[in-house]
């Protein structure tokens, strides 16, 4: 059955395109047109008016998280997604960690660095964003020591989805010399053809 992703790649879609492109899953991703998604026809949809939204027969999930994990689930439960229930428990733990502490902090930084207006910029929010990244990045630097990926030497949908949130570091200007092994994991996982498609 044919998979419908709405949003940009460059969106919160991007992190199920991602894993649909890891397990060579066929997706058709539209781009809504601007102001589409208030529209009736796409609320019916996603009542929350936002992207992406994942469209599969008569089935429709909202939230990229959880459609990363059931795409990686549905396709790649052995190889992308953990086939037992303590892998897949990691790949949970790590998907929800990257939500509640780095998606907010980084996205201050990249819109009070970079995205809204220069004179409309809060440069003292961004740094107090990135001073609260460093614990949650020391977690992740202790997490990979001694690991190419979250769960182990096996790259899974756990790093996809934190990679997908912590790539924004770089926009963001958010240094991360003090974690190489962040650092070195990220190289690795933005590096994946998938990444960009």
């Amino acid at each position: 059955m044919s998979v419908t992703i709405y949003g940009r790649p460059g969106s919160r879609a991007r992190r199920p395109l991602w894993v649909a492109r890891e397990l060579g899953v066929e997706v058709t991703s539209i781009e809504p047109a601007p102001g589409e998604i208030k529209q009736e026809a796409y609320l019916a949809l996603n009542p929350n008016g936002k992207v992406p939204t994942l469209v599969e027969g008569d089935f429709v999930l909202f939230e990229s998280f959880a459609q990363s994990l059931y795409l990686a689930k549905k396709h790649g439960t052995g190889t992308l997604y953990p086939a037992d229930a303590q892998g897949e428990a990691l790949a949970w733990q790590w998907t929800f960690w990257a939500v509640s502490e780095l998606e907010r902090p980084l996205t201050t930084c990249l819109f009070d660095r970079v995205i809204k207006p220069e004179d409309q910029r809060d440069a003292a929010a961004a740094d107090a964003a990135e001073q609260s990244l460093q614990a949650p990045l020391g977690v992740l630097e202790k997490a990979l020591s001694g690991h190419d990926w979250l769960l182990g030497d096996t790259f899974t949908v756990a790093d996809i989805n934190v990679a997908a949130i912590a790539a924004l570091a770089r926009p963001s200007r958010v240094t991360l010399e003090a974690y190489p092994n962040v650092a070195a994991w990220l190289d690795r996982a933005t590096g994946r053809p998938a990444y960009n498609g």
